[in-house]
């Protein structure tokens, strides 16, 4: 087989590694090229060493990428919360794919990226993603988009990935990139020519109440919507919602900003999520946890299970009928997901191995998923991105 995957758990994440990697080796009938690794559980920081020494054991000099998080995926299964690693093998391939550091750092000129030159890119644009996983902590993924920026008119490149969500966050986090595991920053991934992504992003929530203008603001605090309070603007919509939406206002309240202003009508999926994280009853305004701008259009919005549900169902459907053969999948799906938002466990996963029957999946729930939407680079929230690996046409 060209691609297969393993997941596991165990009290030594180490022997996770080591189980994870046996699972997934029994099906893969070709040379090893390169290894997928996510890894959970708690102080993961002190384990590096370990899992360097597994590796080093189990694949040695093999080209490896991934994170630490606080719970992954695997094929069919999600195991949250507790020590386990998941591994994708891929073999065979003409050349293994391109692992390297990236970093963010401040410089006379301004903040830039380092670690990608113009031929990664070139690459990246020819395999339809630059996969990324990066710390949240020490590296910026706005300052990668906006440095890939293209000019007008031109196609970007995706960014694919997510943000590393460990458990604890006064520990640091991992990141795999070949023989190395560092500890701050991010890692990029470019194919080789003859493979390519395709990407499905799903968010979990819908739009509650009408769009409305931010008309105030101050910093992080919305205080003007329509040219009224924020907090008055709220509330009133509160007021007008049905019975159980206002339930899942109580419980979980979003809002989204438009991604474009450019659009007759607004609905679901044309906004960026973010949390609000509360109010400030003496300003009338609402606290958000993004940088919003006066003069954009924002919505509400709640977490909703069964849309979400609906909609990424709908999404692997649409691209089960594609006329590419999926060879794997990596998926990045937001920590707010799982059995936080679902009724039953390995929501996700599931319902991809219920659509594409066997594939090799592997993934982990991130602090923020990265996938463009239209022409721009996005980072999101209570979203599930699925990067689907085909060989290029």
């Amino acid at each position: 087989m060209f691609a297969s995957s393993g997941i596991a758990e165990h009290a030594s994440v180490a022997l996770a590694v080591r189980n994870a990697f046996r699972n997934a080796s029994d099906s893969l009938r070709e040379p090893l090229s390169c290894l997928f690794l996510f890894v959970s559980g708690d102080a993961l920081a002190g384990q590096a060493t370990a899992i360097r020494s597994m590796l080093d054991e189990i694949a040695p000099n093999v080209p490896v990428f991934g994170c630490s998080a606080e719970s992954i995926m695997g094929t069919g299964r999600e195991i949250e919360g507790q020590t386990a690693a998941s591994i994708m093998l891929l073999g065979g391939l003409s050349s293994p794919p391109n692992i390297f550091p990236l970093e963010c750092m401040r410089t006379p000129d301004g903040p830039t990226v380092l670690g990608y030159n113009d031929e990664l890119i070139a690459a990246a644009h020819k395999c339809n993603g630059l996969m990324v996983v990066g710390c949240p902590m020490t590296f910026a993924i706005d300052m990668l988009a906006d440095a890939l920026e293209p000019a007008r008119g031109q196609p970007i490149v995706p960014i694919l990935g997510g943000y590393c969500s460990s458990q604890n966050w006064d520990s640091e986090n991992l990141l795999f990139c070949n023989q190395h595991i560092l500890t701050q920053g991010g890692v990029g991934l470019v194919l080789p020519p003859d493979l390519q992504w395709q990407t499905i992003v799903s968010q979990g929530c819908r739009p509650i109440g009408e769009p409305m203008i931010i008309t105030s603001l101050d910093g992080d605090v919305i205080l003007g919507l329509g040219g009224r309070p924020a907090l008055q603007m709220l509330n009133d919509m509160f007021q007008k919602l049905p019975t159980h939406e206002r339930a899942m206002a109580i419980e979980a309240l979003l809002i989204g900003r438009a991604i474009t202003e450019y659009s007759d009508t607004l609905s679901h999926g044309d906004f960026l999520i973010r949390n609000v994280q509360g109010v400030d009853a003496e300003v009338g305004g609402v606290i958000v946890t993004d940088r919003f701008q006066v003069g954009q259009t924002i919505r509400f919005h709640v977490r909703d299970a069964e849309g979400a549900d609906s909609d990424f169902k709908t999404l692997l459907n649409r691209t089960k009928r594609g006329e590419m053969e999926k060879k794997a999948c990596l998926v990045f799906s937001c920590n707010g997901r799982g059995r936080r938002m679902f009724a039953r466990p390995n929501h996700d996963a599931l319902a991809i191995d219920q659509s594409f029957p066997g594939l090799p999946i592997t993934g982990f729930f991130a602090a923020g998923e990265f996938a463009p939407v239209g022409n721009r680079n996005l980072t999101h929230g209570f979203t599930a991105v699925a990067a689907f690996l085909s060989e290029a046409t």
